[in-house]
């Protein structure tokens, strides 16, 4: 099989679109230009193309009355990729930081867990000291109408 040179220039048509004179620039360059909104493949696609521009009546169209440039269609590529990046790079900050919530949150049941048991230990203790206290009070009160003298009637 022979060795075809890559000399086509995929231009999106129409050609009357553009600023310059396409026909003459392909010319000039040595390069076969066939209309990209219709190519099924890129073969033989020329590296090094001329730069053109579309015209200014025909930029100021709404989007569905004119194809994408291949530049403006890689650009775009470019900040879908950035922004899937971005994206895929929050997803892996919020799944650390979920991770380290629900580990925080099993840590504060267990503190919470501890802190029932030690209220529960300090209830304990409490009622035994105010038991105690009740049963001091009750022997002081004890001794003490022990030893009070009872009063005799005097006639």
């Amino acid at each position: 099989m022979e060795n075809v040179p890559a000399n086509i220039w995929y231009l999106p048509g129409p050609m009357f679109q553009y600023n310059e004179d396409v026909k003459a620039l392909a010319r000039q360059a040595g390069l076969k230009i066939i209309d990209a909104n219709v190519a099924v493949g890129r073969a033989n696609a020329a590296e090094d193309v001329p730069d053109v521009t579309i015209k200014a009546e025909l930029l100021d169209q709404g989007a569905g009355e004119r194809v994408p440039t291949a530049a403006e269609l890689m650009t775009a590529r470019a900040d879908l990729l950035a922004a899937h990046d971005d994206l895929q790079q929050r997803e892996r900050e919020l799944a650390a930081e979920k991770e380290r919530v629900a580990k925080q949150a099993k840590e504060n049941e267990l503190a919470a867990a501890r802190n029932a048991e030690q209220a529960a230990a300090n209830e304990v203790e409490a009622q035994r000291l105010r038991d105690e206290a009740a049963k001091q009070a009750a022997v002081t009160q004890t001794a003490a109408s022990e030893s009070k003298p009872t009063k005799a009637k005097t006639t």
